[in-house]
């Protein structure tokens, strides 16, 4: 019996030493790979540097050589891997899909920008409200450089769609008025008078719109838009209820189809 205990505990200890050892190594990759079978196609975790040398993490998967690229953006309340199930959808028709975590959030962050650290740290709403405003304020140039690490991947002539949800519809428009995209798709856009101004002076392009009836202000923006927008491949899908952004596009599996097969139509089309 005792020589059984001691065997018990030389496991207990054996175990604990490979599990250090496994998460070690897993930390020490640069590029990280899913396990998949041979019919998956891989993910990579990726780092992207930012303009102040700022490493955004982002979940990247390949597509075919001469297939257009999909950059997603994910609200104020989640992180890239809300978008799990699109960018393997995506991946799985072909398309480059580049899923980034937002400065302060997911794995995009540090001891300097973590949102998480702002909400339980700040006493009262304004002076919350004053660093968000701080942190935000390096997305656009974030997105930009996310933008250049998915338009390095992508033949010359492919197309380039942006997917936004809540908050990031701004982070949408604004990458738009610097680079050409071919395609939104746009989840509960959440916008202020002058951001709906801005998407007003885009060219015209396709734009697929997700709104639910009783989330009040943001089906009427999407009303507004999609009343504005001039483009013939343009969609709206309403639904009933209040579901905005994650839980909206990842609510019925048909959604995330109809996204996907939406954009590889559009694109290139």
């Amino acid at each position: 019996m005792q020589y059984l205990k001691a065997m018990c505990r030389y496991c207990v200890i054996f175990s604990l030493v490979l599990s250090v050892f496994s998460v070690n190594a897993w930390q020490s990759e640069e590029l990280l790979a899913t396990e998949t079978s041979e019919n998956e196609i891989p993910m990579h975790q990726v780092t992207i540097t930012a303009n102040d040398g700022f490493e955004l993490v982002a979940q990247y998967y390949p597509g075919k050589s001469d297939a257009s690229g999909v950059l997603l953006l994910h609200d104020c309340h989640h992180e890239s891997k809300s978008y799990q199930t699109l960018l393997t959808t995506l991946s799985s028709l072909g398309l480059h899909a580049l899923a980034v975590d937002f400065r302060g959030y997911g794995k995009s962050t540090s001891e300097k920008f973590s949102h998480a650290t702002i909400r339980s740290s700040t006493k009262d709403f304004a002076t919350y409200q004053l660093e968000v405003a701080r942190l935000t304020a390096f997305w656009p140039s974030d997105v930009l450089a996310a933008h250049q690490f998915l338009r390095e991947r992508l033949n010359n002539n492919a197309e380039m769609a942006v997917v936004s949800s809540g908050c990031s519809a701004v982070q949408a428009i604004e990458l738009a008025e610097k680079m050409r995209i071919n395609a939104f798709v746009m989840i509960t856009p959440e916008l202020t008078y002058m951001q709906k101004e801005s998407f007003k002076n885009l060219i015209d392009m396709p734009i697929y719109f997700l709104s639910s009836v009783y989330h009040a202000n943001t089906f009427l923006t999407v009303k507004e838009l999609f009343d504005w927008n001039g483009d013939s491949r343009s969609l709206s899908q309403v639904f009933k209820g209040a579901k905005h952004g994650d839980s909206l596009l990842n609510g019925r599996r048909f959604i995330i189809k109809n996204v996907a097969s939406w954009l590889e139509d559009t694109l290139d089309h």
